[in-house]
């Protein structure tokens, strides 16, 4: 029977000496931009800059926290996403150019509902990027806690500039106590592009675990994505305008309220419905319980917190994909019974050193269910 393998095969990237370390190069290459995105925006926002990264910082800890109980990402995973947000507000910003170049009037009324497409899709594109590339196995189990957290931390990294040059040119803004990326201007409440995404995250999550038939599931998957289209439409076309068109756009918005009543309802069923497979499992799944609050396999000599943590973790990635496999039929049930096999016996048979290392992503999941 295959078991997962409990290392990841070396990289074959190219890689750099310095101060007699051998460093790859993709490593230097992502340290450079990191410094040059944060570099640049604290030497034109100065104080605004470090208190907008404060805030967006703080938003994505309380994310964190928020499902911590759930989740089966690790926190490299969310540093990267952060970075990647960044990254895509550089491409933004190219898109932007050429778009100006074409209509030049920032008052536009096609720049105010163009703009809001193309930055919502941005920000989700590196969380599609990564569910498609772990589509052969390691999406069935994914938590929605994971999704939404990787959302919300893109659009968090992909607001800081925006708003550090906001509150550089405006000073600061009033922010809901615990939603520390939020401004309100007047009756309006602005959420911000983490709240944003994260709804987006959340009922694509929510869409890839409970998968309900279609056309409903499209339906959930883009519900999110659509309404922070339409509200972040609503913030830009709002400014400096009046009449009946902006009331229209405040009514149905609800002044950008409804939004942050829409992030919390989603975010609450997306910890509840993982909670929920995570309880389902372990009542089918005994074995798999703590025992005298150790993994099951140790025999007493411990792994340690980081053992213990990534047992849990594998513990609800095993949860997921039986939650999922309920919900299936025809090939696809039987290949996730094979996947959950897998997870199954590498929880069972545990080795106490050295500590195994997370679930691989991508196709790497799926070749160890189809080794020898």
């Amino acid at each position: 029977m295959p078991e997962i393998s409990a290392t990841y095969p070396p990289s074959s990237s190219a890689t750099l000496t310095i101060a007699g370390r051998q460093i790859p190069f993709r490593a230097c290459l992502f340290w450079v931009g990191v410094t040059f995105w944060l570099g640049n925006m604290f030497i034109h926002t100065g104080a605004a800059g470090v208190r907008e990264l404060q805030a967006s910082l703080y938003f994505v800890a309380e994310m964190v926290v928020i499902t911590s109980a759930t989740r089966t990402i690790s926190l490299d995973l969310v540093a990267r996403f952060y970075c990647l947000g960044g990254a895509m507000m550089g491409v933004m910003y190219l898109f932007s150019a050429v778009f100006t170049a074409f209509v030049p009037s920032p008052d536009a009324v096609s720049r105010q509902f163009v703009v809001p497409i193309l930055e919502e899709s941005l920000k989700l594109a590196p969380v599609v990027f990564l569910l498609w590339r772990g589509r052969i196995a390691r999406v069935w189990s994914m938590a929605a806690s994971d999704i939404v957290l990787l959302a919300a931390t893109s659009g968090a990294g992909f607001g800081l500039v925006e708003e550090a040059y906001y509150h550089f040119h405006n000073g600061p803004t009033r922010a809901l106590d615990l939603f520390p990326l939020t401004r309100i201007n007047g009756a309006t409440l602005t959420v911000g592009h983490g709240t944003w995404t994260a709804l987006a995250g959340a009922t694509l999550g929510l869409a890839l675990l409970w998968r309900p038939r279609k056309p409903r599931n499209y339906l959930l998957a883009g519900s999110g994505i659509l309404w922070s289209i339409i509200d972040h439409s609503h913030h830009n076309y709002g400014v400096d305008r009046t009449g009946i068109s902006v009331d229209l756009f405040n009514f149905a918005t609800g002044h950008g309220w409804i939004s942050l009543y829409l992030f919390v309802l989603a975010v609450i069923a997306v910890v509840g419905s993982d909670l929920c497979a995570v309880r389902g499992m372990l009542s089918s799944r005994p074995q798999l319980r703590l025992q005298g609050g150790k993994p099951p396999g140790t025999r007493g000599q411990g792994d340690g917190l980081k053992g213990l943590w990534t047992y849990l973790v594998d513990r609800r990635a095993l949860a997921y994909l039986l939650f999922r496999r309920q919900r299936s039929s025809g090939a696809r049930r039987d290949k996730l019974v094979l996947l959950a096999t897998v997870i199954e016996r590498r929880l069972l048979k545990r080795p106490s050193s050295p500590v195994l290392q997370p679930l691989p992503w991508g196709d790497d999941l799926e070749r160890s269910t189809t080794a020898p």
